[in-house]
């Protein structure tokens, strides 16, 4: 059965949900999210025959300053940009700067940093708060963490090091993504990381990380890439990390620029974790275990790489990349139906079909879903001339 009524366009609205003083904000950035990338102009390395790391000028939002003999630097600019992670601890009213290797603790209006291991690192000046940001000698990054800085006046710095690593964070779980080699870092704020695994990763580009906690013992890591030229290629990865250990890893590609219609795939499904690698669908326990698997090749007859879009009971919703049509799995018997199909007219149908699906803006089927109630599962189209919104529902009884 099918229901159809016109609705009005959505108007979109953002709501700020909290706040934070300027000085949490200054001091820790926010949870899940990537600090903005640094301006990095290599300078001269210098001849020799010995190999010699190359010194990079850093140009950051914030500029240095000396005072009381010290030279202060701003303590989040520079965190990003080294490959060491920034978090506040409101337990113990601390800031935590985390790296691979060592990892420390200090308060503002103190002069001095503790490491995880306990010992005390003297900084020579006290950690300072101005006009909303936080400052720490520079020797914290020389002493700490190995890393000589030298402040070139304003807001630029030179260091011997390049960034090698993609960050990101779930609460106060880290991790940290080499991206030549894939190999995956995670821990706690404010100890030393341990070697999770290794994501089968490649060609990283313009690419995006973010974690997700799923229990107490279990995270997902999920990577986005487009990469080639006009950056063409593009890919995602889910990683499943269990005990801190990678214990599932899957991966999706698809070749073409046009990634119109591609919703990310959804996450989970009774506490199974929704993979996706190809043509391959597998629903997997908190902790790498597979539940269940489906072969899309199979059941669908396409050929392609494909996003999921929903999971319920009984249902999979599924969409092959180059038509861009979603298309609705019966769990149970396996009986597959091209929504669109069934929804559209067959004038839009027609209009759909004569679009050629290499063009960059060939726009997929337009559908969304938007839920279910009891056996009727609800869509929204935007109709591809007008820009529409049109509602309808779809029966799950004659499939089932």
């Amino acid at each position: 059965m099918i229901i159809q009524s016109k609705v009005s366009r959505r108007t979109a609205a953002l709501f700020t949900a909290s706040s934070l003083a300027a000085f949490l904000l200054a001091a820790a950035p926010a949870e899940g999210a990537s600090a903005a990338a640094p301006s990095l102009a290599p300078a001269a390395a210098p001849s020799t025959a010995q190999k010699v790391p190359v010194q990079s000028v850093l140009t950051l939002e914030h500029a240095g300053f000396q005072e009381n003999g010290a030279t202060y630097v701003p303590l989040k600019d520079l965190s990003s940009s080294l490959d060491l992670q920034l978090l506040w601890n409101p337990g113990k009213s601390s800031l935590e700067v985390t790296g691979l290797y060592q990892a420390v603790s200090l308060k503002v209006g103190q002069p001095k940093a503790y490491t995880a291991a306990g010992k005390t690192i003297m900084l020579g000046a006290e950690t300072l708060v101005r006009n909303g940001v936080t400052y720490v000698p520079d020797k914290l990054f020389s002493k700490a963490f190995g890393l000589p800085l030298a402040w070139e006046g304003g807001n630029r710095f030179s260091v011997a090091y390049t960034p090698k690593y993609m960050m990101t964070s779930a609460g106060r779980e880290l991790f940290w993504l080499n991206r030549e080699h894939g190999v995956l870092y995670s821990g706690q704020s404010g100890s030393v990381p341990l070697r999770a695994g290794v994501i089968r990763v490649a060609d990283l580009d313009w690419a995006s990380m973010s974690a997700r906690r799923i229990n107490s013992a279990s995270y997902a890591v999920e990577i986005e890439n487009a990469s080639g030229e006009p950056h063409i290629n593009n890919t995602r990865w889910r990683a499943l990390v269990s005990g801190g250990s990678l214990v599932r890893q899957a991966k999706t590609h698809y070749w073409n620029p046009r990634m119109l219609g591609m919703k990310r795939d959804v996450f989970a499904f009774q506490g199974n974790v929704v993979m996706v690698d190809g043509q391959t669908v597998m629903l997997v326990n908190p902790d790498g275990h597979i539940y269940k698997t489906y072969n899309l090749l199979e059941l669908t007859g396409i050929n392609d790489a494909f996003a999921v879009e929903a999971v319920d009971s009984d249902f999979l919703l599924v969409r092959p990349f180059q038509k861009g049509t979603l298309i609705l799995i019966d769990r149970r018997s396996g009986q597959t139906v091209e929504l669109y199909k069934q929804l559209i007219s067959a004038a839009d149908q027609a209009w759909l079909k004569a679009y050629p699906d290499t063009e960059i803006d060939y726009p997929g089927d337009k559908l969304a879903y938007t839920g279910r109630s009891g056996d009727l599962l609800s869509f929204e189209w935007t109709s591809f001339t007008e820009g529409q919104k049109i509602h309808f529902t779809y029966m799950l009884s004659p499939l089932s």
